[in-house]
């Protein structure tokens, strides 16, 4: 069944123009749970290869030293900077299977509520986001290509050709494997129809900086890239694009082969099993996705792009802050949760202030280089409603990207206002911290193509990640809103026509019960 929205769009920002909440006028929708999406696919393998259970997430790192990163203070992880071109630790199946679990594996099973909780979140809990591992030489893996089933806990062998990455992203360094995430449209529009798109973008991003930090845990060097060729990934990962595109591309651990595939090795996708129903499609996901496939010679503003209507009423120094949790990054990981029930305890300013320098240390430096990707950093503008914090007015405040400074925008209580924003969801207006995601689409789209809204999206989802890990490791709440009244939302925070809230993050004291997938 296809569903085919009038006028679709012929950009990406038009995608988001078109699909705006606007109060009162959300069509009702009722969720049909026999039709409810399987989070995994299901191939007819060429082979299967048991993730390494004994590596798992939960295991003791003992007198193992490749563990001792898993075991750093998440600060010390997220503040890492990509590693040396030599990994530190060998690239093996025991290695795959540690960054794999940590990037998107089960860490609980609730049987009682039929809930998985996963290493990140998802937009409903239902991660429409896939994993592919393409390698040609490596230590307890075949050459090949493999979908990873992080669910039922093994690699499933689809091609015996792995990809051709001199042909999908040209003109950068070999890895010693790569990772291909994509999307499936009906996992997410199951619930939020036309909507989906962004939900995919943001659930992609967080997966994005939940491969790279775990890689960089283990010491394996790792890159993210955006600008491959969509369709030739399409093609080689033989998807119906349609149903289920890509997203971003990584790259892990060095250069260590050279030759290149023999052109005889045969080119033989498994066929994917059968659906067990046919899924709803809407064709302006598709076409969303499509506006962005051309990728454009970037033009980068000399500073930071403004979204604000006002200028700031003053420059605040983030205090450096000797406050340092030790919680290790593995514990983090498989504890995280989405957290909402938040207090108004005060935070005391030597931890907010350590909170921030966390969240934004070292962020997005992992690029392939002279990625096109790298350039929407200087369009997505970080800010934040804050109320609680000793030594800071509630207010509106923007944020620098290395987490130095603020810059007030507005004093005053605005929680409560941005909770009717997003739904009407009470509990925003009771969190210490509500970060901000924000961009001019209309610049984003002249400076970098309509492919510029997928970067924006995805780095706003790869710094929710990390906000959700420091988060943990501080002992706060968290939890990611990607709904709201888009007109409202902008009115509120007094942006300029065509600036837009992406995605908000909340974050602060809760109390100890009620945990959510």
């Amino acid at each position: 069944m296809v569903r085919i929205t009038p006028d679709p769009p012929v950009s990406a920002v038009r995608y988001h123009d078109q699909t705006c909440h606007v109060r009162h006028r959300i069509s009702p929708h009722s969720l049909d749970f026999s039709r409810y999406p399987v989070p995994f696919k299901t191939y007819a393998c060429q082979g299967r290869i048991p993730l390494d259970k004994a590596a798992g997430i939960h295991q003791a790192s003992g007198g193992d030293k490749a563990l001792t990163g898993l075991d750093a203070p998440v600060g010390r992880v997220l503040a890492r900077q990509v590693p040396d071109i030599e990994p530190k630790a060998p690239m093996d199946l025991k290695t795959v299977s540690r960054i794999l679990a940590l990037s998107y594996g089960v860490t609980l099973a609730d049987r009682a509520r039929g809930v998985l909780f996963r290493s990140v979140p998802s937009a409903g809990g239902l991660y429409p986001c896939q994993l592919y591992l393409s390698v040609q030489k490596m230590p307890g893996i075949e050459t090949g290509l493999y979908y990873c089933d992080l669910v039922q806990g093994f690699l499933c062998k689809i091609n015996s050709r792995p990809l051709d990455m001199k042909n999908i992203l040209p003109d950068q360094n070999r890895a010693g494997a790569y990772l291909a995430i994509t999307g499936i449209f009906y996992n997410s529009a199951w619930k939020y129809r036309e909507r989906a798109f962004r939900y995919l973008l943001l659930d992609a991003g967080h997966l994005s900086e939940s491969v790279m930090l775990a890689a960089k845990a283990e010491g394996v060097g790792a890159r993210v890239g955006y600008d491959f060729d969509d369709q030739r990934l399409a093609r080689a990962l033989d998807l119906d694009v349609s149903c289920e595109v890509p997203l971003a591309c990584l790259f892990l651990g060095s250069g260590t082969v050279k030759e290149d595939m023999p052109d005889t090795q045969p080119f033989h996708p498994a066929g994917p099993g059968p659906e067990p129903f046919a899924p709803v499609r809407y064709e302006i996901l598709e076409k969303a996705y499509r506006a962005g496939s051309a990728i454009v010679q970037p033009r980068v503003p000399e500073k930071r792009h403004n979204v604000f209507q006002h200028i700031p009423s003053g420059v605040i120094p983030i205090p450096l802050s000797g406050f340092s949790p030790e919680v290790p990054f593995r514990r983090a990981v498989t504890h995280r949760r989405s957290r909402r029930n938040f207090t108004a305890q005060e935070l005391p300013c030597s931890v907010w202030a350590a909170f921030f320098r966390q969240v934004f240390s070292g962020i997005f430096s992992d690029h392939l280089p002279e990625e096109t990707g790298v350039s929407a950093k200087a369009f997505l503008v970080p800010a934040m409603i804050c109320q609680n914090m000793e030594g800071l007015a509630d207010g509106l405040y923007s944020l620098s990207w290395d987490g130095s400074q603020l810059a007030c925008m507005h004093t005053g209580s605005l929680a409560s206002a941005l909770a009717r924003v997003c739904l009407d969801q009470a509990w925003i207006s009771r969190a210490a911290v509500n970060f901000l995601f924000l961009a001019d689409l209309g610049a984003v789209e002249s400076a970098l193509g309509s492919r510029g809204y997928r970067y924006v999206m995805m780095h706003a989802g790869r710094a929710g990640q990390r906000i959700y890990l420091a988060a943990e490791a501080f002992g706060l709440g968290c939890c990611g809103v990607g709904a709201m009244y888009d007109t409202e939302a902008a009115e509120l925070l007094a942006l300029k026509t065509g600036s837009v809230l992406l995605y908000a993050v909340a974050a602060g004291p809760v109390k100890k019960k009620g945990d959510m997938p």
